[in-house]
C-alpha cells in the first residue's frame, strides 16, 4: 500500500509511479530476469521473452552505477469478496504496466555535450530539413534496427538576405550540422535558444533518427519556447549522465576536422551458463559465435576465438548485435537453435 501512496482509491485508481528495472542474474530460476521494483517493493517481472532481450543493456547501466527506471501505471483496486466480514483483510488486485521503448532506444546514441548545457523537455515532433545534404555525418550513426535517439543542439543560423532578416534553427550532432528547422517552426524555439544562450548555456533536444545506407531522416521531440515551464528557463540545467562510449565523428576543431576511423563499439560476452550444455548445445553456440565474430573482423575489429565449454561461454562481439546474439544463446540453453540460425543465415 506505501507504493500506492496516498493517490490510491480502493475503489478503483489508476497510480502513476517511476519503477526501477533491476537486472537478476544470480535469480536461480532464470539469469536473464529482470524485476520490477518501487519503494523497495518487488511489483514483479518482466516476461522472460523481454527479459533476455534487455538484461545485458540494464546489466551495462548498473555496472555503469545507474539504476533503470522507467513510468509505470499500477492499476489496483480492493478486491472485496461476497463472504467478506467486517474485520476480514481484503484482496488487493494489482497490475502494473510500464513505458518501455526497445532494448536500443534506452540510451541516446551519442554523448551530451562536453560544454554547458540544458536538455528541452520532450515535446512533440518536428521534422528537420535539409538532412540529405549531411548523409556524410548521419551515415555513422545508422544502426541495424534503423532507428535511433541522438542528443542534438539547436542554435541560431542568420539565412538572412538583402531584402529579408530572416534566422533559422540548426541542428547539430558533435558539432556537426544535420539539417535546419523551417522558418516556421525555427520562431517557435529561438526565444528559448537566446535566452539560455544569454545564460551561457547550449539547448539541447533529443532528435529520432531513422536512417539506411541511402538515406536519412531526422525529428526533433523537443519542447517549444511557449511550453517551458519558468522553472526550467530559471533553474538548473537539465543532463543526462555521459556513458564515456565511443565518438562516432569526426572531431570538430576550430572550424576544421580531425579525421579518425570510425568507432563501431564491440560487446565482450562472458557468461556461465544456467546448465551444462550438451556437445549439440556447444556446437550450435560455437557456430552462432564464429558468425559473430566475424562481423567483428568485417569492421576493422580485432576479431577472437570464442570460447565455449560445458558452462561457460566467452566472446566479444558487435554491441549492435549484442542482443541479438545474447538472446540467441538462451534459445540455445533450451535447445532451440532458430535465433542462432536465423542470425547465421542474415550475416
Amino acid at each position: 500500500m506505501s507504493t500506492l501512496g496516498s493517490d490510491f482509491d480502493p475503489g478503483g485508481s489508476i497510480v502513476r509511479r517511476t519503477v526501477e528495472l533491476i537486472p537478476e542474474p544470480g535469480n536461480p530460476h532464470d539469469r536473464y530476469a529482470v524485476s520490477v521494483r518501487a519503494s523497495n517493493y518487488l511489483l514483479g517481472y518482466l516476461a522472460r521473452e523481454r527479459a533476455i532481450l534487455f538484461h545485458s543493456r540494464l546489466m551495462d547501466l548498473i555496472n555503469r552505477g545507474l539504476v533503470p527506471t522507467v513510468p509505470a501505471a499500477i492499476r489496483a483496486y480492493d478486491q472485496n469478496r461476497w463472504d467478506d466480514t467486517p474485520g476480514t483483510p481484503v484482496d488487493l488486485s494489482v497490475s502494473v504496466e510500464i513505458q518501455l521503448s526497445d532494448p536500443h532506444l534506452l540510451t541516446p546514441g551519442n554523448e551530451p555535450p562536453e560544454i554547458p548545457y540544458t536538455l528541452l523537455p520532450p515535446g512533440s515532433s518536428v521534422q528537420v530539413t535539409k538532412v540529405d545534404d549531411h548523409f556524410d555525418v548521419l551515415r555513422r550513426f545508422v544502426e541495424p534496427e534503423g532507428e535511433l535517439e541522438l542528443l542534438v543542439t539547436l542554435h541560431e543560423l542568420d539565412v538572412s538576405t538583402a531584402k529579408t532578416d530572416k534566422w533559422v534553427v540548426e541542428i547539430r550532432v558533435d558539432g556537426h550540422r544535420i539539417g535546419q528547422l523551417t522558418p516556421q517552426s525555427s520562431a517557435k524555439f529561438l526565444p528559448a535558444i537566446r535566452h539560455l544562450d544569454s545564460r551561457g548555456l547550449v539547448t539541447v533536444g533529443r532528435g529520432w533518427f531513422r536512417g539506411s545506407s541511402v538515406s536519412a531522416q531526422v525529428s526533433l521531440l523537443a519542447a517549444k519556447s511557449h511550453e517551458l515551464p519558468e522553472d526550467f528557463l530559471t533553474g538548473e540545467p537539465q543532463t543526462v549522465i555521459s556513458l564515456n562510449r565511443p565518438r562516432r565523428t569526426p572531431v570538430v576543431m576550430g572550424g576544421a576536422q580531425s579525421v579518425a576511423a570510425d568507432s563501431t563499439p564491440t560487446f565482450s560476452i562472458d557468461m556461465d551458463t544456467s546448465r551444462p550444455l550438451t556437445p549439440w548445445q556447444q556446437k550450435e553456440a560455437t557456430k552462432l559465435l564464429l558468425a559473430a565474430s566475424a562481423e567483428v573482423g568485417l569492421r576493422g575489429f580485432p576479431a577472437s576465438e570464442p570460447y565455449v565449454s560445458t558452462n561457460s561461454i566467452k566472446a566479444v562481439v558487435l554491441e549492435s548485435h549484442s542482443e541479438e546474439i545474447l538472446a540467441a544463446l538462451a534459445g540455445v540453453e533450451e535447445s532451440d537453435f532458430s535465433l542462432a540460425n536465423r542470425y547465421r543465415s542474415v550475416h
